[in-house]
């Protein structure tokens, strides 16, 4: 192990490179140029999103931005390997070992799963580079995503902390949609049509049915609805989690709940809470309706729609009725 990661991470590779509802609101939020477009590396299945600026080296597996030297290197490996690798911020020496010397932990906000995050300052032959360590799981894929960025490209203002871990808070393991079951359905959609859908875990729906894409706010502009789930099965109290996804609502601001009771949708059991954010962009306001069912023991489900304010009264009750026609998939 020591000495794959080692190699993966040595001579132009080394000195080139950098909650559910948080995650899930982030979907249809206005996203940036910095997290515009979805990269993979040849034959791999870890995605990220990336600045148009960074394209495929020939050098390393992932990408660089050959006018700064900023890059990030992806390396793939089994589910077994987090494991080890999980173990490593544990000592300095065996940062040094696996070539994250000058790195320690710290917290990447809004990421959730099982992960490691490092940051620190390195000294190279090129000079100081800032350094960005990602290590997650997913399914039977372990992701190691390396970012340095050159201190130049620091301060020139070309990237930041904040751009730098924007991007890594996309990266995931990529599935064909084809390999996941349906897990629901909705019987009733009325004027809403599927615009996204991510392994059939999560979706979104809307008006025109156009696939969000990137530097649009695509909550202020028309209805939306957005489902989440998860399978892992735990137990979890609705109200305390509707709550907790409602104050946690990414990109959003001055939240104010108007009413919250509990719901029964088929044969799960559940609680809503109705209300009104400001996105925190733009300063529009938007009614938000977010349903969080137990669907324990297959685990739960998170209906979230929102409203421009100016259609609230129209479109509100019927995503509560396109809400009230969820089912799961027998």
């Amino acid at each position: 192990m020591t000495f794959f990661i080692r190699r993966a991470l040595s001579g132009c590779a080394f000195f080139a490179l950098s909650s559910l509802v948080v995650a899930a609101f982030a979907i249809l939020a206005p996203v940036s140029q910095a997290q515009a477009e979805l990269r993979q590396s040849e034959g791999s299945r870890i995605g990220i999103n990336l600045d148009a600026a960074f394209t495929p080296s020939d050098s390393f597996s992932g990408f660089v931005d050959k006018k700064t030297g900023a890059s990030f290197a992806i390396i793939e490996l089994p589910a077994d390997a987090y494991f080890k690798l999980k173990k490593i911020p544990a000592s300095k020496e065996a940062l040094a070992n696996e070539g994250f010397e000058g790195t320690e932990k710290a917290e990447l906000k809004g990421r959730e799963g099982r992960f490691i995050y490092l940051v620190g300052k390195q000294k190279t032959s090129a000079g100081e580079v800032t350094k960005f360590v990602l290590i997650f799981t997913e399914d039977d894929v372990t992701g190691v995503i390396v970012a340095n960025v050159p201190q130049p490209a620091i301060d020139d203002g070309t990237y930041s902390r904040d751009s730098i871990e924007a991007m890594l808070l996309t990266a995931t393991i990529q599935k064909a949609e084809t390999d996941a079951p349906e897990l629901f359905r909705f019987s009733y959609l009325g004027a809403f049509q599927q615009a996204y859908d991510h392994g059939g875990m999560t979706k979104a729906y809307n008006i025109s049915g156009a696939k969000p894409s990137s530097g649009k706010n695509r909550l202020v502009k028309e209805p939306l609805l957005l489902v989440s789930s998860s399978l892992h099965g735990d137990a979890m109290d609705a109200k305390t989690q509707a709550t907790k996804s409602f104050t946690e609502l990414g990109g959003m601001k001055e939240r104010q709940i108007d009413n919250q009771k509990e719901v029964t949708i088929g044969d799960l059991k559940g609680y809503q809470i109705t209300g009104e954010a400001t996105d925190a962009e733009s300063g529009d306001k938007i009614a938000i309706q977010l349903v969080f069912l137990s669907g324990e023991p297959l685990g739960y489900f998170m209906l979230l729609g929102s409203v421009p304010v100016a259609d609230r009264e129209k479109m509100m009750p019927e995503i509560e009725k396109v809400n009230a026609s969820f089912e799961l998939v027998k």
